[in-house]
């Protein structure tokens, strides 16, 4: 049946649904003016990286230089700080003439941290992390209470919700639009015009949209409608699954500790973490079941009165652990991180003793969000004090000769680290000075030299083998072979082995074990046998000289000139990952 126009509602048509979207748009733009210039900004710069046009410099192979995506990282982080100081202005009804200069300094700061990252020592994702969450909390720091600041979190992520919807059903349908041009009419459509949709949506007008979401009131709390519909999930979630497995997971660290203190073992490895993920857990509980604590029930209500009991023991062990790894290991960003998690979460413990803040979920939103911030840049931050604690490290290690076996090997991972940060000018022995490795490709192998370390002496720190450097050209002996075939990549127990066609149109398939090379041919398998012995041969190799490596089996030859080979040392010595331009002769696979 046909409606009438008569019974039509006179906001239901086409365009009042178009006037409605773009007022929505221009109502986030006109609000949040800033974050708006910022989403803006990095949606530009991803899309002239998309078009090959790299306002920030390329690397040797004409690739974008990270500078171009670290920019646009930092864009997004300026739009994230100056949405949280907007929210914060609105909160406490400041003008906008106040609040958008401070917007924009604090998105401007934020940028330029993520932008510049080897300058400001930046842990790029803790600052985001930190960014993100902040943004919920920011409007209820020094004022509002927890319940106001739970409704507000909960409409902020239903927003977002609306946000990545709107991004797949924008950009998929626009996607699927324009190839069905292409399948069904035969309209060419060029494939980058398919990321510009999508990094386009993604970074600017799904982000707007959900923005326009955003709520404006910072003083509701979860009214009786709200509480009713979603009253008996939560208690189910409180009774029947937070508690339960929060008490139980106490248990089981607390036996441990026990177990800890009477046998004297040392904690495993992996202790820090599982504390980690149980504090985690047990904020996160307390922050999504918040509102319905007058409500609860006896489980919920035993977790509440007793989850700050859970928690000192864990600490305790993880701050053992810590000790241990630290003092062996030296800090690392990782390890810093751990640690601060447990000052944030003694802290927040603490606090549990002031009535005045006690249960405030507010408190546990904001601390880790401005520690991830604090500690994700500078030299306070944990990439900062990792490198001074490695540097520290090193230099004890090479300045106390004999540096043989086990601490031969904690100074190159040592050395390692400090250079995949590019800080190696810190530990530069006298007479080598750091404009030496501004022109060397390979400084790390130029420091371990010079301090008398072997840098390819295969342990638990080489794993990886880069060979064969593709930056600079190399010449190869190619007698005997008349086929090429590259990039070839191969993992042990790989789902799908690699399939060539050979110019005359056989194919052949090859695949990795951990001690050769396969290649199957009209169903046949050929075995070329990769020994240890010659795996540790091209460790030995100096990274600047050709690598090669013959194969022979069954009659048959090939040659590997290898680029990368990722080993797991053993015993016994194995390959798992290899990537090779492979030569052959194809009357060998007839």
């Amino acid at each position: 049946m046909t409606a009438s126009a008569e019974g039509r509602r006179p906001d239901t048509g086409w365009r009042t649904v178009f006037m409605e979207m773009l007022t929505g748009a221009r109502e986030a733009a006109q609000r949040l003016p800033v974050t708006t210039l910022f989403l803006l900004a990095a949606a530009l710069q991803a899309n002239l990286v998309a078009a090959d046009i790299h306002l920030f410099g390329e690397d040797s192979q004409g690739l974008p230089s990270d500078t171009n995506f670290d920019v646009g990282l930092g864009l997004v982080a300026g739009a994230t700080a100056s949405l949280a100081v907007t929210l914060r202005g609105e909160a406490r009804k400041v003008s906008s003439a106040k609040t958008l200069p401070l917007a924009l300094l604090a998105g401007i700061v934020a940028c330029l941290v993520l932008a510049l990252p080897d300058h400001f020592l930046t842990l790029e994702w803790a600052v985001m992390l930190g960014l993100v969450a902040l943004v919920p909390i920011a409007p209820f720091i020094g004022r509002g209470d927890s319940s106001a600041f739970w409704i507000f979190a909960a409409r902020s992520a239903f927003a977002v919700l609306l946000g990545v919807l709107a991004l797949l059903l924008f950009a998929g349908g626009i996607s699927a639009i324009l190839a069905s041009l292409t399948y069904l009419f035969g309209i060419p459509v060029p494939d980058d015009l398919y990321g510009h949709v999508w990094l386009s949506t993604g970074l600017f007008a799904a982000p707007l949209f959900g923005l326009g979401q955003l709520p404006d009131r910072f003083d509701e709390t979860p009214g009786e409608a709200l509480q009713g519909f979603m009253d008996r999930g939560m208690r189910a979630l409180g009774d029947f699954v937070a508690a339960p497995l929060l008490i139980l997971y106490a248990i089981i660290l607390h036996l441990y500790a026990m177990k800890i203190a009477v046998t004297g073992e040392v904690p495993q490895g992996q202790i820090g973490w599982l504390v980690l993920t149980y504090g985690f857990c047990i904020f996160a509980a307390l922050i999504i079941i918040n509102p319905f604590f007058d409500r609860a029930r006896a489980p919920t209500r035993a977790f509440l009165r007793l989850w700050p009991f859970f928690l000192p023991i864990p600490l305790v062990l993880l701050a053992y652990a810590l000790m241990l790894r630290v003092g062996e290991f030296g800090i690392t960003p990782e390890r810093y991180l751990l640690g601060l998690f447990g000052l944030v979460t003694a802290l927040l413990l603490a606090l549990q003793l002031l009535a005045r803040v006690r249960g405030d979920i507010r408190a546990i939103a904001a601390l880790p969000a401005a520690a991830l911030i604090l500690g994700g840049f500078g030299p306070q931050g944990a990439l900062g004090v990792s490198i001074a604690s490695q540097a520290s490290r090193f230099l004890e290690i090479v300045n106390n000769s004999p540096v043989e076996g086990e601490r031969h090997k904690e100074a190159l991972g040592a050395l390692s680290f400090l250079a995949a940060r590019d800080a190696l000018a810190r530990v530069l022995p006298e007479g080598l000075p750091a404009s030496a490795l501004e022109s060397d490709s390979h400084p790390y192998r130029t420091v371990a030299k010079a301090w008398g370390l072997d840098p390819d002496r295969l342990g638990p720190n080489r794993r990886a083998l880069p060979l064969n450097d593709r930056s600079r050209p190399t010449a190869f002996t190619a007698a005997g072979f008349d086929t090429v075939i590259q990039p070839v990549r191969l993992a042990v127990d790989m789902k799908e082995p690699v399939t060539v066609r050979l110019p005359e149109g056989k194919e052949i398939v090859f695949a990795l074990e951990a001690d050769a090379l396969v290649v199957i041919a009209d169903g046949q398998s050929t075995l070329f046998p990769v020994a240890a012995s010659r795996i540790e041969a091209l460790a030995q190799l100096d990274v600047d000289a050709p690598a090669q490596l013959r194969l022979e089996a069954d009659g048959r030859a090939l040659q590997l000139i290898p680029t990368y080979l990722y080993i797991d040392p053993g015993p016994p010595l194995r390959l798992e990952n290899l990537e090779a331009t492979v030569l052959l002769r194809t009357e060998d696979w007839r």
